[in-house]
């Protein structure tokens, strides 16, 4: 494939797109989003709010805590977004909720105003938003990815739209013809200067990680690795840091705190998936910045490359299969590695953590990331010392790109079921 600077330059744009501050659960926050898409037209009193949802944003937003409310629940998020939300912040569009949003919140829900189903045969990253005032009928589209607004109708007027355009997707279609050679050498071509916001996402989940660390509610994995590690139960290695300080981030995410997070293919905890386990290995290293930044464009740029293939929600863990993925390449890449090392430790990570579900998102997620991020260092450093997954084994194909689309067939025709059953699961708890 030609890579001119017109294509590098778009693929920087999709990056940096899906690279944003999150406050929260994107999925939850999606709905909110889409709820504060309809404040500017509300004008009287509100009757009923209805919230449909994709399976995947169902599953993925039932029992995920939402930032400041100490609360779950898609039709909680969904109200937060209409009463209070404020659509210009995208996924930080909580950020300003208070007690008496929440309060007002929850009593329209007591009330029975607000309905909350899911629907199939739409897109993996769906939701439909009606609020009936007395005055008139508001309807929301969010589609296709979590801040993306696709039409507003008032009284069955289009007053907005915004389709993603052929372009966008011709570009999703020509990153699927891509081999990881082609992606490390676009890492590796892109002047520094337009990586800044990789900075930017770097202190962020940097911060995140610290106050995790001090985080002694929810699921106090990150919080308790770190007293396990002081005690000398853990050794105090990269790989036990790269699970201790990722799973203290996620904590404090999942757990309803306060903490914006960057993103990686609009998933915030792949977004803490990818840079952390890089940035202990950089430090551990003490290898330059400029190459620490290259290295999370390489690994965001690979996590977005696997969904290309299994789709932005799956029933298989994205922490695992696509931003762990992206963490060990990545690693492998700072370190110095050959092309076959790069691709021989991301070989090494689906040869291990392929088929870890994803039974939506909750505080236990904080085990499912840790656990990625310390297998993504330990097959960097496998890779390094030449020991990879041989090929055309199990899932493992010829070449990390025939694996990956092994992957995508294994996510779309061998588990369409598994989000089923766990729907099915989670409705009876």
């Amino acid at each position: 494939m030609i890579l001119d600077n017109k294509f590098i330059a778009t693929l920087v744009k999709m990056i940096k797109q899906d690279s944003t501050p999150a406050l929260g659960c994107t999925e939850p926050i999606a709905v909110a989003l889409a709820g504060a898409a309809t404040r500017d037209y509300i004008t009287d009193t509100i009757k009923s709010i209805e919230v449909l949802v994709s399976k995947n944003i169902f599953k993925n937003g039932k029992f995920v805590l939402i930032p400041n409310t100490n609360r779950w629940g898609l039709d909680l998020a969904a109200a937060l977004g209409v009463l209070g939300g404020d659509r210009k912040y995208g996924l930080m569009v909580l950020k300003d909720i208070d007690d008496k949003i929440i309060e007002e919140a929850q009593k329209m829900i007591e009330a029975n105003k607000i309905k909350l189903e899911y629907i199939g045969d739409v897109p993996e990253v769906f939701v439909n938003i009606v609020v009936t005032t007395n005055s008139e009928k508001i309807e929301v589209v969010l589609k296709d990815n979590h801040e993306h607004i696709e039409q507003i109708k008032v009284n069955g007027e289009l007053v907005f739209e915004d389709r993603i355009e052929d372009e966008d997707k011709k570009v999703c279609n020509i990153l699927n013809g891509l081999t990881f050679k082609e992606i490390r050498r676009i890492s590796e071509m892109i002047p520094i200067e337009q990586l800044e916001f990789i900075k930017a996402g770097i202190q962020m989940n940097k911060k995140a990680a610290e106050e995790g660390l001090n985080w002694d509610r929810g699921a106090k994995i990150g919080y308790t690795l770190k007293r396990l590690e002081e005690r000398g139960i853990l050794s105090n290695n990269a790989p036990t840091q790269a699970r201790i300080l990722t799973a203290a981030a996620a904590d404090i995410r999942m757990g309803g705190g306060n903490c914006p997070i960057m993103t990686s293919g609009g998933s915030g905890n792949q977004g803490i998936g990818v840079v952390l386990p890089i940035v202990v290995v950089a430090e551990e290293e003490e290898i330059e910045e400029d190459k620490l930044i290259r290295a999370i464009f390489f690994a965001h740029m690979i996590n977005r490359y696997v969904k290309a293939y299994t789709g932005k929600l799956s029933a298989m863990c994205g922490c695992a299969i696509a931003a762990g993925i992206g963490a060990s390449g990545g690693i492998t890449w700072l370190l110095g590695g050959k092309d076959f090392q790069i691709e021989g430790a991301c070989q090494n990570m689906l040869a291990n953590l392929t088929g870890m579900i994803c039974d939506g998102a909750k505080e236990t997620c904080s085990f499912k990331l840790a656990t990625s991020a310390e297998v993504a260092v330990i097959s960097a450093y496998l890779a390094m010392e030449n020991v990879i997954a041989k090929p055309n084994t199990g899932i493992i194909g010829n070449t990390i790109e025939d694996t990956i689309k092994n992957l995508g067939i294994l996510s779309k025709e061998g588990l369409p079921y598994m989000d089923s059953a766990i729907i099915k699961i989670l409705e009876d708890i």
